[in-house]
């Protein structure tokens, strides 16, 4: 758990789980020849860091927002019980309940669950068990995505099909839509960034004069802010989630918003700056020394 503030808004990055060695996802099988990235860019593009990593750390940050109409939640992690990537991952993941109980906020207090989108990493967490983790909770997501899911196109992406329409079944009237450049809850604020799915959404959070950006999956490494014309193979629409890394990537550089990146490492916060025609990460503790 690591706490801060925006602002007045008190907020923590609750952890639902984070891959640690050796079973760090390879690099390879997110920035694929596939989706456009060749191998030998990918190579060219580690040694250039200065390093031979061959893996990424794949962290599930979920961050919790203090609102005037209670606690938030944004994402929801695997949850428990997770064996889709294999049986050894399953104890690496499903902490956020445990989390969000150390941070003072049970799991029957939350008051609202906010889905950047409907991947399995980012919903499951809210209904791994069968039913709702949080059953007070009123659940919100980009109509595009509610749509997107509960029709056949969702049936392009078949490994996070059935978490997604469970989410929505089992939210049902607490399932709440909301469209681009809304307020979602006070102090929350829709950005839309489809392209990796067709809702993909970035959240802001403002108060007092302070920004923090949750960009969700815009970026699920430092090497897309170095190469942000690198897709992975989730993404639905390649060129449009280009573009929307380059837009909100701009937004964040020039503007010096703090962001909230679901994948990095924990805590997954930091500063984004221009850097010979892309992006540099500099995470909180290096932004803030």
């Amino acid at each position: 758990i690591h706490q801060f503030a925006v602002g007045r808004v008190s907020c923590a990055v609750v952890s639902d789980g984070q891959m640690e060695p050796p079973w760090e996802p390879p690099l390879a099988e997110f920035f694929t020849p596939e989706a456009g990235v060749k191998k030998d860019e990918l190579r060219q593009a580690v040694a250039a860091e200065g390093g031979e990593r061959t893996t990424l750390a794949c962290g599930y940050n979920c961050l919790l927002v203090q609102t005037t109409d209670g606690h938030a939640v944004i994402d929801t992690g695997l949850g428990a019980g997770f064996l889709g990537y294999g049986p050894r991952i399953e104890p690496l993941v499903g902490r956020l309940g445990a989390g969000l109980a150390t941070a003072g906020v049970p799991s029957a207090q939350l008051a609202a669950v906010v889905f950047t989108h409907l991947h399995q990493d980012h919903c499951r967490g809210s209904i791994w068990s069968g039913a709702l983790t949080f059953p007070g909770a009123l659940g919100y997501a980009h109509a595009a995505e509610l749509a997107f899911w509960s029709g056949s196109g969702g049936t392009a992406a078949p490994e996070h099909l059935a978490s997604a329409r469970e989410a929505i079944a089992l939210f049902g009237q607490q399932m709440r839509p909301f469209g681009d450049d809304t307020e979602i809850l006070p102090g929350l604020r829709a950005i839309g960034a489809a392209g990796h799915t067709p809702g993909h959404t970035a959240i802001l959070l403002e108060s007092g004069g302070e920004r923090l950006l949750c960009t969700g999956d815009l970026f699920y490494d430092r090497l897309q802010l170095s190469h942000p014309a690198w897709s992975t193979p989730w993404d639905y629409d390649r060129p449009g989630a280009i573009a929307s890394r380059r837009r909100l990537l701009d937004w964040a550089a020039d503007e010096g918003l703090l962001v909230h990146a679901y994948h990095l490492p924990f805590p997954g916060l930091g500063l984004v700056t221009r850097e010979r025609g892309a992006y540099k990460w500099s995470p909180l503790q290096d932004a803030a020394g």
